[in-house]
């Protein structure tokens, strides 16, 4: 909330007279020396004053103007930004703006909080100019502000070959300069973001795309005419417009990528967005943190915070004037779950925060009806059960990095996948079958090269498909079974999403019910002797093309419970996440994992005798390359004697770079 007032008289200015009329119109300039009556301001000491302007007469005051400004300096030194005559690293953060509730002063603050707490100093509001107050904040706060238009490159498609879009480009720009201009906290302007995107995207002839450059520098650089004050003037993203602009700026992907930055330029260098935050899949993030990026929300973020860590100490201190990941705000800080706790059921209408009052027209400001829960890492003062923001790995990393604090993130080296073990050799080779012989079990059988024969006395290996039986198999299943339990087997019951045949019951030790839990990835217990040759790589399907779900029904009941679980259910979903735009994919990922969640084992053994009982519930009706890899794996690694599978899977298509889904490009 607004806590400061006019204080005493800092500087007095000389009155000046002025006679107009009707009709006239006049530009009086007032100048007065300062002499160090004036404190400047800093981040770290953001001084502010108002400027109270009157017209008035002798007699009567007819007009007042308050303006408030801070006494400061901001300049371009060869490669370095410069404030108030001493060198200055800029780091901070952006925020793509995801609704009206970001309107209020008390949100401002509560993202502008979470910078200062991380140890940065500036902010760019992100491709679009945002409230006013945003900046008020950042001029009482002490945060240094990269102004930027709304033009947005890689978001927007505008229609650069129309004279209308630069003439309101321009307009734009020119307007968002007079607005801000006086506000201390703005250091540069941004005249728009990531433009090279529109000729990479619309593919123009050069001669094309060269005048489209010529006039975004024209624009850049029109910023001088109506601030001649600033120098730090960008296109952020769009390096330096092959030298023609004062600074050089592009965003970056993960990794460190200290070959991307330009050699022995004297200007500075810029990276305002850097990391694999919204569209990181866990196999890029893999060699970072291994299987914790395919393990947990939590587990991405600590990739994220390895790569962030790594690009502040080793890129930004060294080299750069200014730099920002990509959204600490929605990356590096939990979805909160406003006004909602019970994890049994999904959240309703009636979960959320509600202001307690009626909507009242005409009220200045934003009145909201309700926020719901997951749809923002900040609780300014609106849940009282929860806190400001909770930090994730990556905030923390970036707050060691530029405090120069011991952080678990400060060596690093590349997680390579691990050799592959031997499979034992092959000791099931006589296969019998019970099901539907012109089913879909069936013809994955023979898919996967298992040669199949009637049930005899040599029968090591008999697959039961418990969810189709009829009649008639049901009198086969004891026999077969229990001669398998006396010389030594195998015995795996086969299910996919429909109910257990009432006839398997003869053969069960124990109670097996199925439960309503799909999942797109699996997790092995890797102190099991099949379990441990899986990592989570080659469980994760969260990409396949078509049906993604691997399980549709988990296992349950005192078989399972007894048994040693070999395969389960992932506690993340990814095809939430991946493709999914950027107001949506952490909310849905966030909550997935919170909700409490029926049993999801999809591959349990248990002793029978001399042989072992195997339940499944995995789809064997998905046909890909990657399931085609999982069930050769799984069948080794049980010793389940297989010939090459016949190749045939569905295909992927082939899919065009979409540069807010996929990451940037050069």
């Amino acid at each position: 909330e607004i806590a400061w007032k006019l204080g005493n008289t800092a500087l007095s200015v000389s009155s000046e007279f002025v006679e107009l009329k009707p009709n006239e119109t006049k530009t009086v300039i007032i100048k007065t020396p300062v002499n160090n009556k004036l404190k400047k301001w800093s981040p770290n000491n953001p001084n502010l004053y108002t400027l109270l302007l009157n017209i008035n007469d002798k007699k009567t005051v007819y007009d007042c103007k308050a303006t408030r400004f801070g006494w400061r300096q901001f300049t371009i030194v060869g490669n370095e930004f410069h404030l108030n005559g001493e060198k200055i690293q800029c780091f901070g953060d952006i925020q793509h703006p995801f609704s009206a509730y970001i309107c209020s002063r008390r949100f401002a603050w509560a993202w502008y909080r979470m910078i200062k707490d991380f140890g940065g100093n500036a902010v760019r509001p992100h491709a679009q100019p945002w409230p006013r107050v945003y900046y008020d904040l950042a001029d009482e706060m002490g945060l240094m502000v990269l102004d930027e238009t709304g033009l947005f490159g890689s978001s927007i498609r505008l229609n650069l070959e129309e004279n209308i879009t630069w003439q309101r480009s321009h307009e734009h720009l020119k307007r968002l300069i007079l607005r801000d201009r006086n506000h201390p906290s703005v250091i540069g302007w941004s005249a728009g973001n990531e433009m090279f995107a529109i000729a990479l995207l619309n593919k123009p002839e050069k001669e094309v795309s060269d005048k489209w450059d010529d006039k975004l520098v024209d624009l850049t650089l029109s910023a001088k005419k109506a601030d001649p004050t600033r120098d730090f003037i960008t296109l952020d993203g769009d390096r330096d417009m092959d030298g023609r602009l004062p600074v050089w700026s592009k965003h970056f992907g993960h990794g460190l990528l200290l070959r991307d930055l330009p050699k022995d330029l004297n200007k500075p260098l810029i990276v305002g967005e850097s990391g694999a935050t919204y569209y990181g899949k866990p196999i890029q993030l893999y060699p970072f943190v291994g299987d914790k990026a395919f393990e947990s929300y939590s587990g991405r973020s600590e990739a994220l915070a390895i790569d962030v860590y790594q690009n502040t100490v080793k890129m930004a201190k060294p080299f750069l004037s200014y730099y920002s990941p990509s959204e600490v705000s929605w990356f590096g800080i939990e979805h909160l779950n406003l006004g909602y706790s019970d994890y049994s059921r999904l959240p309703n209408l009636k979960d959320g925060i509600f202001p307690g009052k009626p909507y009242q027209e005409g009220i200045p400001g934003y009145q909201y009806e309700r926020i719901p829960p997951y749809v923002t890492t900040f609780n300014p003062g609106l849940d009282p059960a929860l806190p400001v923001y909770k930090p994730l790995p990556m905030f923390e990393a970036l707050k060691a990095a530029i405090l120069s604090e011991p952080t678990p993130w400060d060596t690093y080296n590349e997680i390579l996948p691990p050799a592959k073990l031997p499979f034992p050799d092959a000791k099931y080779k006589t296969v019998s079958f019970i099901g539907n012989n012109t089913g879909d079990l069936h013809t994955f059988l023979q898919r996967t090269g298992l040669q199949i024969q009637q049930p005899n006395k040599k029968t090591d290996l008999l697959i039961i498909e418990a969810d189709n039986l009829s009649e008639a198999d049901g009198l086969n299943i004891e026999k077969s079974a229990n001669a398998i339990s006396k010389k030594g087997g195998l015995i795996l019951l086969m299910l996919s999403d429909k109910e257990i045949s009432p006839s398997i019951s003869k053969i069960l030790p124990g109670e097996l019910h199925l439960t309503n839990r799909e999942a797109t990835a699996l997790e092995s217990n890797k102190t099991d002797s099949w379990g441990k040759y899986f990592d989570l790589p080659h469980l994760y399907f969260a990409e396949i093309t078509g049906d993604r779900k691997i399980i549709k029904r988990g296992l349950a009941g005192e078989i399972v419970d007894k048994g040693t679980l070999v395969l389960t259910a992932s506690r993340t979903d990814w095809s939430l996440f991946n493709q999914s735009p950027e107001n949506k994919k952490c909310a849905q990922v966030v909550l997935y994992e919170h909700l409490q969640k029926p049993s999801g084992a999809a591959l349990v053994s248990y002793p029978f005798g001399n042989a072992t009982l195997v339940l499944s519930s995995l789809d064997y009706t998905i046909n890909t390359k990657e399931t085609t890899e999982f069930w050769e794996t799984l069948f080794s690694a049980m010793g389940i004697f297989h010939s090459a599978p016949d190749g045939k899977s569905d295909k992927g298509l082939k899919k065009e770079h979409d540069l807010l889904m996929d990451g940037p490009v050069n």
